[in-house]
């Protein structure tokens, strides 16, 4: 009868999980392995079946762990093993990767070479297995591929496999691959870092790796190493019966227990350890101290610090795709929420708002989960409770330890004052590229609301400077830097505005305001300043809005002004209209009716309703901005004489010549005596003069005789 199977396995039954991990192995090469009970066919005599078993069988293996044979010592287990050996088929001691040192063998096995796996399962040990199992060598020097995904032998991971919910990753995990691994146990990298912002993923995205490629790996151990004492207490706890089973799990002092696992790793090789959260200048010493005594395997530290020494290869990590954030969304919610028609687009829309950070994403899908609502509804509770709702967290819901108000708490908290104040102030800016020179420029209002700030926290000045701040911040991962500017998340500004007090939230406008405002380049509408509003812009709309809604009036409605010019030089007229009309009138309200910065805002907004043709509207603001001037600065005033010039320059467009003559000469005549013949804006109003007259003289000889 032809032999059911290649390899008998005699093992102890506390080394039941290593045993499976060599038969699911050896089967994957193509051989029949009998492992125990549950090899065996429902409802059969298992004596009867054993002794066939073994009766058929062309190889045998003494599986040897931490804990000796066991019961195989008994006289049942040394018959069927004296059966191979009487029928002078192979009998092969194996060493578990826990068995000692020095370990214990039946007399009659010892005359028996072993195969030894203490030193991991690897496909070298395995090649020697099949070795004595078939008589066949294996070629020499080919080196095996690298396993099949799948999961770790042995692990302690904290959460299971995203699977399809780990959107927009690919690149990252197969990045992150290549480079730990090449061609069977081969790496490129012993020690790695992802570092990027709190909530970017960093730990998903290592235990994900675990979970994907642990199969290459004998293990795979995670620990939280967010301080010197968490990262001691982690190693300490993987000693433990269900991990490595050391003996010193139980002892008294932790340092003992910690020493024996580092033992452990130097003493085995291919296991991947995981460090996350190392996010503190005291935890990454105490990594950095470690890191030369882990050799045997893989560390993958996780981190929002970015300055690693040169020996740990780094990987940022950056915010997901919106198209990516909007899949995620609707299939971390699919069939919980409130389903409604718009759900694509509103999940867009939320998507948009997060800003592609995943753990913001997770809060908002665990929350529209747990609350069962829609996306439409999210997003009303978004913009009405902000604050409540960035802060919100349920562990169980969203299987994160902590909300996103609460992550990055620990980065916050390390900042040294001006770092904070940079912060603070770029949390009332919008989520696009800040010039760094702005606060370059503005140091003495940076240091106004520096001043504010340690009246807050009662810190001691730490007179630093915009770029170490900058540095600082960069550091933390708290923002990302380009050439000459930088990016603060929207969620990090939603937090950071969040801790500031209620009271004080209008003065941290009021500076960031000002900044913006003191760093705005004037005339607006002069190409020459175009390099600096065009990086500007989004932040001058967004804090003069800010500024206008808690009551700011100055210099709100000059930076509203400045920006309205431009926006109207750019031709944007439906995004500069509502800025100037507001800017008139808070001016009118600070001032009164008859304030030259009320003609000055008359005349902006005139000059636009004019290029949209909307001349019966702009004409009597245009002559209300002449008489405000006359009256303030008399009748020979450079101001006036612009405004003479405009109304002029509106007559004519409305084919009201001989009224527009006079109000243009007269212009003439003020700036030559005010400014001089040759000044440029004498000279423009010259050549306006000079094209009126001709276009009056071409008038005169086309009428009828």
């Amino acid at each position: 009868m032809a032999p059911d199977y290649d390899l008998f396995l005699s093992h102890n039954s506390k080394d039941k999980p290593a045993v499976r991990d060599i038969a699911r192995a050896l089967r994957e090469r193509h051989l029949r392995v009998w492992v125990d009970e549950d090899d065996l066919v429902p409802g059969r005599d298992w004596q009867q079946a054993l002794e066939e078993i073994i009766e058929t069988t062309k190889a045998a293996a003494v599986l040897v762990g931490r804990d000796g044979l066991g019961p195989w010592e008994d006289r049942e287990m040394r018959a069927c093993l004296s059966e191979f050996v009487g029928r002078e088929l192979p009998v092969i001691p194996v060493l578990l990767p826990d068995a000692p040192s020095k370990p214990t063998l039946p007399i009659f096995l010892r005359a028996f070479t072993w195969v030894d796996l203490r030193a991991g399962i690897t496909d070298q040990g395995l090649d020697r297995l099949v070795w004595g199992i078939t008589g066949e060598k294996p070629e020499a020097n080919i080196q095996p591929g690298p396993p099949p995904p799948g999961p770790p032998r042995l692990h302690n991971l904290p959460f299971p496999p995203l699977g399809d919910l780990l959107k927009g990753r690919d690149d990252e995990l197969r990045k992150l691959a290549e480079s730990l691994e090449t061609g069977g146990q081969t790496a490129i990298v012993q020690h790695k870092a992802l570092y990027g912002l709190g909530g970017i993923g960093k730990t998903r995205l290592a235990v994900e790796y675990a979970w994907v490629f642990g199969s290459r790996y004998r293990a795979a151990f995670f620990v939280r190493a967010d301080s010197p004492e968490g990262l001691r207490t982690g190693l300490a706890a993987l000693a433990r019966a269900e991990l490595l089973k050391l003996d010193e799990r139980k002892a008294q002092v932790e340092e003992e227990t910690v020493s024996a696992v580092l033992r452990w790793l130097k003493d085995h090789p291919d296991w991947l350890l995981i460090l996350d959260n190392v996010d503190t200048k005291e935890a990454e010493g105490a990594v950095l101290a470690m890191l030369p005594g882990f050799t045997g395997g893989r560390v993958l530290i996780t981190s929002r610090l970015r300055g690693w020494p040169p020996w740990v290869q780094t990987q940022p990590l950056d915010t997901i795709s919106s198209e990516e954030a909007r899949d995620f969304l609707l299939k971390r919610t699919e069939g919980v929420r409130r389903s409604a028609t718009d759900d694509v687009d509103r999940a867009c829309e939320l998507a948009r708002k997060l800003d592609g950070l995943p753990l913001a994403l997770e809060q908002a899908g665990a929350y529209i989960v747990h609350t069962r609502l829609s996306f439409s509804e999210y997003l009303e509770v978004w913009e009405e409770e902000r604050e409540r709702v960035v802060g919100w967290h349920d562990e169980t819901a969203m299987g994160y330890p902590a909300s996103v108000a609460t992550t990055w708490k620990t980065s916050f908290d390390q900042l040294k004052p001006t770092a904070a104040t940079l912060l603070r102030l770029c949390a009332f800016l919008a989520p696009d590229p800040i010039p760094e020179k702005m606060f370059e420029s503005e140091k003495e209002i940076v240091k106004g609301a520096c001043e504010l700030l340690l009246s807050e926290t009662g810190q001691t000045d730490d007179a630093g400077s915009i770029h170490e701040a900058l540095g600082e911040l960069e550091s933390y991962s708290l923002i990302s830097r380009q050439e000459e500017t930088f990016t603060v998340h929207r969620v990090v500004q939603e937090v950071v505005q969040g801790r500031i007090p209620p009271e004080r939230r209008k003065d941290w406008i009021e500076a960031s305001l000002r900044s913006v405002n003191g760093y705005s380049p004037s005339p607006s509408n002069d190409v020459r300043t175009w390099p600096v509003w065009t990086g500007l812009r989004p932040h001058a709309a967004r804090i003069v809005l800010l500024a206008d809604e808690v009551g700011l009036t100055d210099p709100t409605s000059r930076l509203m002004n400045e920006l309205g010019q431009y926006l109207h030089e750019r031709s944007l007229y439906a995004e500069a209209e509502p800025l100037m009309r507001r800017a008139l009138a808070i001016d009118e309200e600070s001032f009164g009716s008859e304030h030259p910065n009320v003609a000055r805002d008359l005349n902006n907004l005139s000059q636009l309703l004019q290029d949209t043709n909307r001349i019966s509207e702009a004409e009597p603001l245009m002559r209300r901005a002449l008489d405000i001037d006359e009256a303030s600065f008399g009748s020979q005033h450079p101001e006036v004489a612009i405004h003479l010039n405009n109304l002029a320059t509106l007559l004519q467009a409305t084919n009201r010549l001989s009224e527009a003559e006079p109000l243009m000469r007269r212009a003439v005549e003020i700036f030559e005596r005010s400014l001089g013949p040759d000044h440029p804006n004498t000279k423009i109003v010259q050549e306006n003069l000079s094209a009126l007259s001709e276009e009056i003289a071409l008038g005169a000889s086309n009428r009828p005789r």
